[in-house]
């Protein structure tokens, strides 16, 4: 598949000096302080640390299929949200972080708080299902890991009245389509974009790549935190080489905010959050 086809120079891993990076921090700091409609984008390295495996990394799903191997996506049962995730909650909380877009469908951004409405899933949410006949989504505590591959149905019912349609799982694969919705919303703020944080992600996969580059002709400021090199560091206005928790837990500590704890929240518990779910979770 062309998607396991990966060179040595995407999957080599760099890593900023201590000074470097301390710089830089404080660059980034003085950027979100100053911004206006600050977005977050997110990939899969930025759920490393809570157990499941990017794509491109050394560790990488890709990087092993390419070299004859099989891996799986996770190493643990039930992943929890990573400090990074957490940095994202406390930044929203406190009117810096405007949206979050993410093309993982782990489910950890909503696990660790993020309001339902602040953010844009563009690949889905394997906790997700939809109804393929009148489109009514469902919240599962767990993982959706039944289903067919062909039709991506899981073989449950739809219980709204007079449907009874078929369910299928939410998340997007290769060669599918983003959902609509979402993907409109996403480009909608992304155009009123003045600071773009992309992190965990090699930004090579469209049309999500294109996203937090969208406004820099008007002057936004874009930057990159990832440990390999994407096709999109020459155009940034700052490109950090370090792990995630380590650049976000830095960053909070420049803007004088505290990282929360992660509480399981058990949203499937929570009836008002699931009515807020079925009304504002975006799929097609």
């Amino acid at each position: 598949m062309a998607h396991t086809a990966l060179n040595d120079d995407e999957i080599q891993e760099y890593f900023d000096s201590p000074d470097e990076l301390d710089k830089k921090i404080k660059t980034l700091a003085n950027f979100i302080r100053n911004a206006k409609h600050f977005i977050v984008y997110t990939g899969a390295g930025i759920s490393t640390s809570a157990g499941i495996n990017d794509f491109r990394g050394p560790n990488g799903v890709w990087t092993a299929r390419a070299r004859g191997f099989v891996s799986s996506r996770s190493t643990v049962s039930n992943p929890e949200p990573t400090l990074t995730h957490m940095t994202l909650v406390e930044l929203m909380r406190n009117g810096y972080l405007k949206i979050l877009v993410s093309r993982n469908c782990d489910g950890l951004h909503l696990k660790s708080g993020i309001p339902i409405e602040k953010i844009a899933e563009l690949h889905g949410n394997r906790h997700c299902e939809a109804c393929a006949k009148c489109g009514k989504v469902y919240y599962r505590q767990t993982h959706i890991d039944t289903y067919e591959h062909k039709t991506w149905l899981t073989g449950n019912k739809c219980i709204e009245p007079n449907c009874n349609g078929p369910l299928r799982c939410t998340t997007v694969a290769f060669s599918q389509s983003m959902p609509d919705i979402c993907l409109d919303r996403a480009t909608k703020e992304s155009k009123k974009c003045d600071l773009s944080l992309c992190m965990g992600t090699s930004m090579r996969v469209s049309p999500a790549c294109e996203l937090p580059c969208m406004n820099l002709k008007s002057g936004q400021k874009m930057v990159i935190v990832n440990l390999q090199k994407t096709p999109y560091d020459n155009e940034c206005e700052l490109r950090i080489f370090a792990r995630c928790d380590e650049v976000m837990t830095m960053v909070m500590k420049e803007l004088n905010l505290t990282i929360p704890r992660y509480t399981d929240l058990k949203l499937w518990e929570d009836t008002e959050w699931m009515i807020d779910f079925e009304e504002n979770w975006l799929f097609r």
